[in-house]
């Protein structure tokens, strides 16, 4: 990239690309804890609480930056397909290598099974259905891992990408049922989402279903609520950062420390995710080499479990996230030049208008 693309390219002005590639590796952190039965000792949890801990932190980041993006593309796309083409192709192509290669090399290798046995299991093959997470995640393997003391998934972070592709499901229902009002439909959604969810919440419980209760409703408002804002047009990039950070931070503090105002941090939280991405800083520059935070986030997991099981679980929590940061950064390296920066620049079929991208931010990416 020349240096003037580089100074000019709108991906280079916000901190999108920083903040992804710092949830990936703070869930290389928090894992490295969990996965060791040590998740009470990691230092940045001891300060939070049991609902408003560095879980809570890293979780809003990953569903916010997903529904502002998500809604850009939505808004550029040309129709059904081309929405659905763009999220395949950011989402499905290492997410089909992951899946390959936790059946055929990591399952032989780690099973208790022999391999005849192994593949011979019908679970084996239904972990096939991992490529397409909204139908569900299958998290073990025959044998695999059946030694790790803690937990004994392949891959235990797929959970996140189950809400998110049924949120881009959504996304299509709404954007192109129609041919016209859909930033009005939205945001008319959008609204009625929220307050079902706070009566349900708040003032009269009527439904246990994780569509309107629980972790999955609230993140899910999550990333409709970052959506939102970028319906609504506002400009953060020209917002005073010196007044607005604090406050909104101070607003997350209080609406965190008092139980009956924690709902209302699925308002607050993506207004300080996008002022916090919207500040212009040397962050900005993060990507510069590539965006390797997807496959950080992919690959950390069985590498982790690899790990553990290779070391027999006599493995602390640092040790465990250092070298697993020394594996999982080159695949991710290799995954983004060799697979998924391809893959990105097949977005705009023939048969697809090609739509200039937009000035605010980058294509949207995990």
């Amino acid at each position: 990239m020349s240096t003037e693309l580089y100074h000019t390219h709108p991906r280079f002005r916000n901190n999108f690309d920083f903040l992804r590639l710092f949830t990936a590796v703070y869930v290389v952190m928090l894992h490295s804890y969990g996965l060791t039965g040590q998740l009470d000792n990691e230092p940045l949890r001891s300060w939070g609480s049991t609902t408003f801990n560095f879980s809570f932190v890293r979780l809003s980041l990953f569903f916010c930056i997903s529904g502002y993006l998500v809604m850009q593309s939505a808004m550029r796309s040309t129709g059904l397909g081309d929405f659905a083409w763009r999220r395949l192709l950011r989402i499905q192509p290492l997410l089909i290598v992951v899946t390959l290669v936790s059946i055929f090399i990591i399952g032989p290798l780690f099973s208790s099974l022999d391999i005849a046995t192994y593949f011979k299991q019908l679970q084996t093959w239904t972990h096939l259905r991992n490529i397409f997470p909204p139908t569900g995640i299958q998290y073990n393997l025959p044998g695999v891992f059946q030694a790790n003391s803690v937990e004994t998934s392949v891959n235990g972070s797929l959970w996140t990408l189950v809400i998110e592709e049924r949120l881009y499901i959504a996304c299509m229902i709404i954007f192109f049922a129609g041919s016209t009002g859909k930033r009005k439909a939205y945001i008319f959604l959008a609204i009625a989402y929220n307050l079902i969810y706070i009566i349900n919440t708040n003032l009269w419980h009527f439904s246990d279903s994780i569509i309107i209760n629980g972790n999955a409703a609230f993140y899910s408002l999550m990333f409709v609520n970052a959506g939102l804002l970028f319906h609504l047009n506002i400009d953060f990039q020209s917002h005073k950062k010196i007044i607005w950070l604090p406050l909104l931070l101070l607003l997350t503090l209080a609406a965190a420390h008092f139980k009956n105002c924690f709902f209302l941090l699925i308002f607050i939280v993506p207004c300080l995710v996008m002022e916090i991405a919207f500040s212009r800083s040397f962050l900005n520059r993060t990507a510069r080499f590539g965006d390797f935070s997807y496959g950080i986030f992919l690959f950390s997991f069985p590498v982790q479990q690899s790990v553990i099981s290779l070391t027999n679980g006599n493995i602390t929590p640092i040790p465990l996230f250092a070298i697993t940061i020394l594996i999982t950064l080159p695949l991710a390296v290799l995954s983004w030049h060799f697979l998924e920066k391809k893959m990105l620049s097949l977005k705009h079929r023939p048969w697809f208008k090609k739509i200039p991208p937009p000035s605010t931010s980058s294509e949207p990416r995990h």
